[in-house]
Formats: C-alpha cells, sequence, structure tokens
C-alpha cells in the first residue's frame, strides 16, 4: 500500500469534452491538496494528449493517461512512446491487460519509471456479464489478468474496489499499485458502475489510489464533497486492515 495520505490518493477524473470546464476541474483538484488527476479518452479525443500534459504542467499537478491502450505490441510501444514523451509526462499510463504479456512487458519497458497500470475487467461490467464473456467468474478473471500483469513486470494495476481485496493478498501480485475506479460514498449515486463499493471499504482492503468522478465533479458543492471523502478515507487509513 502507497504511503499517501488520505487527500492523495483521490485523483480526480476529468471526463468532459469542454476544455474550460476540464480546467475548471484541474484547479479544484488542485486547491484541494490533491496530487492526481486522471484526463481519458474523452478529453484526449476532444483535444490532444499534448494538451493533456501541457494542462496538468500549467498547474503543476500530477496526472494518470487513462489511454487503455489495447493493440498489438509493436502499436502499444509505440503510443507509450509518444505519451512519455510528452513535455510534462504522466505518472501513470493505462493499457488494457488482455493485450498481452509481450504488449505489456515492451510497454513497461518503453516508458521506464512511468507506471503501466494494467486495466483488468472494467467496472461497469457486472459479474453476470464478465462470466458470459470469460467463461469463469469474475474474480477467477480479474486474478488471472492481474497475475498476467505481474509477470510483465507492469508496476500497477486498475480493477474494481470488490476485488483490491484479494489482489493485495495474493503474493504474486500485492506489490502491484492498485487504482481503483467505481467507488461511491453511500450517500452517492452509482451512475453506470456495476461493480461498486464504497471508498471506505476500498481503503481497508489496501487500495492504493481511488480514482472518483461524478461523486465530486457533478455535486453541488465539489470542494464540500471531496472534504467529505478526504475524511473518508482517513477514517478508512486508521482503522486496522482486514
Amino acid at each position: 500500500m502507497l504511503e499517501l495520505s488520505a487527500r492523495k490518493r483521490i485523483i480526480l477524473s476529468i471526463d468532459t469534452s469542454d476544455e474550460k470546464q476540464a480546467e475548471q476541474l484541474i484547479k479544484l483538484a488542485k486547491e484541494s491538496g490533491a496530487r492526481f488527476i486522471k484526463l481519458g479518452l474523452e478529453f484526449q479525443s476532444a483535444t490532444s494528449w499534448r494538451r493533456c500534459s501541457e494542462m496538468a504542467g500549467e498547474n503543476s499537478i500530477e496526472w494518470v493517461a487513462d489511454a487503455k491502450i489495447h493493440d498489438i505490441s509493436n502499436t502499444s510501444q509505440k503510443i507509450m512512446q509518444n505519451i512519455s514523451g510528452l513535455p510534462y509526462p504522466p505518472f501513470g499510463i493505462t493499457m488494457h491487460t488482455t493485450a498481452g504479456q509481450e504488449a505489456m512487458r515492451l510497454a513497461q519497458k518503453e516508458v521506464g519509471k512511468i507506471n503501466v497500470l494494467g486495466v483488468t475487467v472494467l467496472t461497469s461490467i457486472a459479474a453476470e456479464e464478465v462470466e458470459h464473456i470469460y467463461h469463469v467468474p469474475v474474480d477467477q478473471k480479474v486474478m488471472e489478468l492481474a497475475e498476467d500483469a505481474a509477470q510483465a513486470k507492469l508496476a500497477g494495476i486498475v480493477a474494481s474496489a470488490q476485488e483490491v481485496g484479494m489482489i493485495k493478498k495474493n503474493p504474486k501480485t500485492s506489490h502491484l499499485i492498485t487504482m481503483i475506479p467505481g467507488t461511491r460514498s453511500l450517500t452517492a449515486q452509482k451512475g453506470d458502475q456495476a461493480r461498486v463499493a464504497t471508498p471506505e471499504e476500498a481503503i481497508r482492503d489496501q487500495a492504493d489510489l481511488l480514482v472518483i468522478g461524478r461523486q465530486v465533479t457533478e455535486a453541488a458543492d465539489p470542494k464540500r464533497e471531496f472534504e467529505a471523502l478526504v475524511s473518508e478515507i482517513e477514517s478508512a487509513l486508521k482503522q486496522e486492515v482486514i
């Protein structure tokens, strides 16, 4: 588990196509004391990875390029080369673990100390649909993909809060940085997420980083909601990990 304060465990997800709104949300993260933001394909497709890099750099905040790369080894490596070579490179870059071990291995080798974070099964996919797609239970599939990521020497993994506990308890995968999307406080709307848990539950299961989006960005008072999340995470950090 990364040694970070509660505030710095929150990665504010900037999910918008509007540059002005993105700027406002980045400033919200900065003013709230967050260490990280996540810029993904929606904003990138409206601007560019270079603009993502510039905006993070202009606000002196670390960022994750949520590229979700899923391609052959050579193409994946070239994309990694392009993103890692930006003027203000990201803390992490995501790619799908189903791209295969060779693609993952070359991707991490290409970017060096930048953290490649392997996406296992999207948190929007319910357990029943995962079993329909892969013909195995979701826990089994996530663990298989997490072990593949560890074998390929990736720095981290992306999974739901429902699976982070087993990843951290498995000796083969316990060292991986866990970036967990889809957590929701009890008072928050579930939205389009299927496999969810509360931020407190995820932290108790040793999650390292929590990706938080609409619960904060669509709140009536985003700063107040951010502070409420900090308090929830602080409470979990004080409790003994089960």
